[in-house]
């Protein structure tokens, strides 16, 4: 049985540039899923954008790490800082969920469920959910995350099952041992595994991202046992966000890798290239 093949888009909202990748690799290319950023400016250009793609398959990009919330600040004070701002990056999250992990997981759960109330209330679909930073695999926010899963019979959250030596096995580019993704990943499996929830889509990409290009895709095969596999991609146009400075708060939206990801995503013969 060949498996389905899911192109997914993080970011969707995050800047003009995104969006803008997100409807050429969708109109244009193979991209088929996108994950939407719902509290960044750009969110409604992106739900609007959205609309008008009905075969774009779309799910939330949970947010815990910038910009503002969409729960109330003074419900959320773990998360924010004292102006109101999402403030804490990845480390600092994990070290909360062992330090204060009721705490977290409650207002964890108090800002994902704001967003995927705002998320619902703009007229989309909620057919996925992931999160910016992969923040929902830290234990007490992935707890807060499933019980929301359950609660709005979302079917699928994204889960971190990438097997390393089958992606080495086919791709001999080294990148991921001098760029900290060796690192992401050792750390992400493992909490993969602590949170004990597995599902039917093996995930592809972990150990190089924001470095897709087409290379990465030849004579891949995916583990058996899985009914689909998701890649994980982020496409931008830098050329249009380098118009809007004011807006750029994370560098990485400018990164020339987020070109080369829209070039992977608008080559119709990738697919091919996974086997199963």
């Amino acid at each position: 049985m060949t498996i389905k093949k899911i192109f997914n888009a993080d970011d969707f909202g995050i800047s003009k540039g995104v969006n803008a990748a997100i409807v050429k690799a969708h109109r244009e290319g193979i991209l088929n899923s996108a994950s939407l950023m719902i509290n960044q400016k750009y969110a409604d250009e992106a739900v609007k954008l959205a609309k008008e793609m009905p075969e774009l398959e779309i799910g939330l990009h949970v947010n815990l790490t910038n910009e503002y919330p969409a729960a109330p600040a003074q419900k959320i004070p773990l998360l924010v800082d004292e102006h109101g701002k999402l403030k804490n990056g990845f480390v600092n999250l994990l070290l909360l969920s062992f330090l204060k992990p009721r705490q977290l997981r409650q207002q964890a759960e108090t800002e994902m469920r704001a967003q995927i109330v705002k998320y619902l209330a703009a007229g989309l679909p909620l057919q996925h959910l992931d999160s910016h930073r992969h923040v929902h695999m830290i234990p007490q926010i992935f707890k807060a995350m499933r019980k929301l899963q359950k609660e709005f019979e979302v079917p699928r959250i994204r889960v971190m099952n990438e097997n390393a030596l089958n992606t080495l096995k086919y791709n001999k580019n080294k990148s991921w041992l001098f760029d900290g993704a060796l690192i992401k990943y050792v750390l992400l499996r493992f909490l993969c595994w602590w949170n004990g929830y597995k599902n039917d889509v093996y995930f592809y990409t972990l150990l190089y991202t924001c470095k897709i290009a087409k290379e990465q895709f030849k004579g891949v095969k995916i583990p058996s046992g899985y009914k689909a596999v998701e890649i994980m991609i982020h496409p931008g146009m830098p050329e249009i966000d380098r118009q809007y400075p004011q807006d750029v708060w994370d560098e990485n939206i400018l990164s020339p890798y987020r070109t080369v990801e829209l070039e992977t995503l608008l080559d119709k013969n990738v697919p091919e290239n996974i086997n199963d």
